[in-house]
């Protein structure tokens, strides 16, 4: 069992810190104060959060003022992180990048951000499935309207790269809302822009990051290629995962859609990023868009509520109420990253830490610098009082519009669901890294969470329950009420029962069985159910049972994004071959209400564990389940 007091030290740490500048001003002019107060967070998260190593810079008026790397590039060989030459991965920090390259083709006339992307597709077309065409600025919003795959979005280092044309082809994600309607953060959006690219370019992407933008800049320790080029791969930070007590090793994470996620850098490339987007992306002589392209990336494409932050061309505005930010998360399974800039004051910030369970430490950080260095004033936020009936309208379950719809991950959607609750006469709610905050009503259908600072707003008709859910720091997503068999109480109910029915009829019935046989002489005026009717219920429990066990086997941890185990692939004949012996237990409830002297329990049995039985098999049809669905 976790203890109470897991981060007393950090805890410790922290309160000293926040009792030291409680009795002075702290500033960021001061690189001493700086480094000191970075250096307890950093300490205190990564050793919470278990992290290998990280870097972190910050620049202020085209000024380095903080640079430092924590750590260890290797373990085993003890060798320190260095803020100049040891690479960490991106992530999605990588997307910057891209839409850099999309602009810069625009500029020279190429592409045409309001165009139907199909007119530059060569070897596939996105399906025509709603009357707008999906639009390079709909990408760059992560408005195209696509479900999200996850399937094969990495793969392990040393196997085949597919390239996008083979990506597309196979794994099209499903057009599931028009688009420019809906925020919804698109992997494979990312990945058809950095296709185009290649498409009128004439280049790989790779090759055009670095003839484009990396060279120009000066950043030689920053590249796209997976794996590594061999000047760069000796100083690359290995990524760790915490088991046991021990950290450890792991291989390097491939990106496919290299756009997307696939960028490798050091600290002080990513410091001469962070100058470039900071002065419109001029560098020394050198700019690689004019500013008004680049103000593209800064403008609003659509906002889904009062108060919350737009979707942007290419920044996500991680601005809470009172400062503005905008920049870009990263993460792969083994590194977390993120680029924040502060327009308003010529700040920005870059760091990496490397760790699976790492993940939070960026975002927490970010929190803590904004507390410290851009406090909000102390003008309270106007806030209302609404009626009991209608604060209820607001709880609910809510599911991310970001979601497989069509392939055998479609229960993450239920897994991810966030529940509001009434508390008070405020509202509760779990956000996407975990943490729960109380808000309370700014107005009927906005509120403030004011231990962030930032906004949730709903869409709600009159008289009707809230339908959607946004947060305004996290415009890139939005939330929908749960419902139909969208349900997660009505799916563990269907799970349990049928799980419950399997076991009895597998375990149970045997030994009825064995013991009548063996103990019961007696003559009964009733018989039990005949066995042919048994044995076509004990294998559809059989073959169901089994499929259950290979899913509990065959998804340990996050390794199904790498690709199908062949233990699912060959696990799904189960559930497939159990079809006819359901089949055969309808037929088999007519013959057994009609054959008299049988045991009215033993009929009714049979009947429920039937029907419960058919709900376990169209459960598995609604989850994508049955056949090869992937």
């Amino acid at each position: 069992m976790k203890s109470v007091f897991p981060n007393f030290s950090r805890c410790l740490l922290l309160a000293g810190i926040f009792l030291f500048m409680s009795l002075r001003a702290f500033s960021l002019d001061s690189k001493e104060e700086l480094a000191a107060y970075m250096d307890g967070l950093i300490h205190s998260h990564m050793k919470e959060y278990r992290a290998a190593s990280g870097v972190a810079v910050i620049i202020r008026d085209d000024e380095l003022i903080f640079r430092k790397a924590y750590g260890y590039e290797h373990l085993a060989s003890a060798k320190p992180a260095d803020a100049g030459s040891t690479l960490y991965r991106l992530g999605s920090v990588s997307k910057l990048f891209t839409w850099i390259a999309v602009l810069q083709q625009v500029e020279r006339g190429h592409l045409d951000l309001d165009a139907d992307i199909n007119v530059y597709l060569q070897e596939f077309s996105i399906p025509e499935t709603f009357d707008e065409p999906v639009t390079l600025r709909s990408l760059m919003s992560h408005t195209p309207g696509f479900e999200d795959i996850l399937l094969k979005i990495f793969i392990r280092e040393g196997e085949s790269s597919p390239t996008l044309e083979e990506i597309f082809r196979k794994q099209m994600p499903r057009r599931v809302r028009p688009p420019m309607k809906e925020a919804s953060y698109s992997n494979h959006g990312t990945g058809l822009a950095q296709y185009i690219v290649e498409v009128v370019s004439g280049k790989r992407f790779e090759t055009y990051v670095e003839e484009n933008i990396l060279s120009p800049l000066g950043m030689n320790h920053t590249t796209f290629r997976q794996p590594l080029p061999g000047h760069l791969k000796g100083s690359m930070a290995t990524g760790y995962s915490y088991q046991d007590g021990v950290f450890r090793e792991k291989g390097f994470e491939v990106v496919p859609m290299t756009g997307a996620g696939g960028a490798s850098a050091t600290a002080d490339d990513m410091a001469i990023f962070l100058r470039a987007l900071l002065n419109h992306t001029a560098h020394d002589t050198i700019s690689l868009l004019d500013s008004a392209s680049f103000a593209i990336m800064r403008e609003p494409a659509i906002q889904h509520a009062n108060f919350m932050n737009p979707a942007l061309h290419g920044f996500i505005d991680m601005s809470p109420a009172h400062v503005r930010i905008i920049g870009h998360g990263g993460n792969t399974f083994l590194f977390h990253s993120m680029l924040a800039l502060f327009p308003e004051h010529n700040t920005g910030i870059f760091m990496s830490f490397s760790g699976e369970q790492a993940a939070p430490i960026c975002n927490l950080i970010l929190q803590h610098i904004v507390k410290m260095y851009f406090p909000a004033s102390q003008t309270d936020t106007t806030l209302t009082k609404l009626e009991d009936d209608y604060l209820r309208g607001f709880a609910g379950t809510y599911i991310p519009n970001r979601r497989p719809h069509s392939d055998i991950l479609k229960i993450i959607g239920l897994i991810s669901a966030v529940e509001i609750s009434v508390e008070g006469e405020k509202l509760r709610f779990t956000d996407p890294y975990g943490e729960v905050h109380i808000m309370q009503a700014a107005d009927s259908t906005t509120f403030h969470v004011e231990d962030k600072n930032i906004y949730a707003g709903f869409e709600r008709a009159p008289g009707e329950k809230a339908e959607k859910f946004y947060i305004s720091d996290f415009p890139i997503i939005a939330w929908e009420r749960a419902t139909g068999l969208y349900n997660i109480n009505l799916h563990v109910l269907i799970f349990l029962a049928t799980l419950a029915v399997s076991l009895y009829i597998l375990l149970v019935w045997p030994w009825l069985y064995f013991a009548r046989k063996r103990y019961d002489k007696k003559n009964r005026m009733r018989n039990t159910l005949p066995l042919f009717p048994k044995a076509a219920a004990w294998m559809a429990s059989l073959l169901i049972f089994l499929f259950y066990i290979v899913l509990l086997l065959s998804t340990e941890g996050n390794e199904i994004v790498f690709g199908i185990p062949s233990s699912i692939r060959a696990g799904l004949i189960l559930p497939l071959a159990a079809i006819p012996f359901v089949l055969l237990m309808v037929v088999n409830n007519i013959y057994i209400w009609n054959t008299p002297n049988l045991k009215r329990l033993s009929r009714i049995f049979y009947l429920m564990a039937t029907i419960v039985l058919i709900c376990g098999i169209l459960q598995l049809h609604f989850f994508n389940l049955l056949g090869w669905r992937f």
